[in-house]
C-alpha cells in the first residue's frame, strides 16, 4: 500500500514537469549554448592570460568575435607614466599571438570598462551585437589617441 502511494506520488510529479525548460533536452541545450559561448570567447580568455603575465599590469578584461579582439587592462600606478609604451608592448605581443585578428588594446579606464560591460552580457547579446558594441568601443579608442 505505501509503496504504492509512493509510486503514484513520483508519477504525479514527474508529470508535472512539463514546463519549458525542463528535462533533460533543454539541460543539455543550455549546456551546448554555455559550451558555444566558451570556445566562442577561447581567443579573448588566451589573450587575457597572456597580457596578465606582463609585469606592470593589474587587471586585464577582453573580448572577441570573429576578426575583432577588443582588450582593456590596468596599468601599475607606479607605470602611469610609461603607458604608451607598455600599451605598444602589449599590441606587439598581441599580433604576435592573434595575427588573424584585428587587435584594439588600450590602457584607458573608459575603455577598459566598457570591454567588461561587453562581457558581462555576452550570453545576452548575439554575434551581431557584440561585433556593433565592440565596434563603437574601438571608434571610441580611435578617437581618444
Amino acid at each position: 500500500m505505501l509503496n504504492s502511494v509512493l509510486l503514484l506520488f513520483v508519477l504525479i510529479f514527474a508529470g508535472c514537469s512539463n514546463e519549458p525548460g525542463s528535462g533533460i533536452n533543454s539541460q543539455k541545450t543550455l549546456q551546448a549554448d554555455d559550451q558555444k559561448l566558451l570556445v566562442d570567447q577561447e581567443t579573448a580568455a588566451k589573450a587575457e592570460e597572456e597580457i596578465k603575465n606582463i609585469e606592470e599590469v593589474t587587471d586585464v578584461v577582453a573580448v572577441n568575435d570573429k576578426k575583432l579582439l577588443l582588450l582593456g587592462f590596468k596599468v601599475k600606478q607606479f607605470d602611469k607614466f610609461r603607458t604608451k609604451q607598455i600599451e605598444k608592448k602589449v599590441k606587439e605581443r598581441l599580433s604576435k599571438s592573434f595575427p588573424d585578428y584585428e587587435i584594439t588594446a588600450s590602457s584607458d579606464l573608459k575603455i577598459f570598462i566598457e570591454t567588461t560591460k561587453i562581457k558581462n552580457k555576452l550570453a545576452d547579446q548575439s554575434s551581431k551585437e557584440r561585433t556593433k558594441k565592440m565596434e563603437k568601443v574601438i571608434k571610441l579608442s580611435n578617437e581618444q589617441t
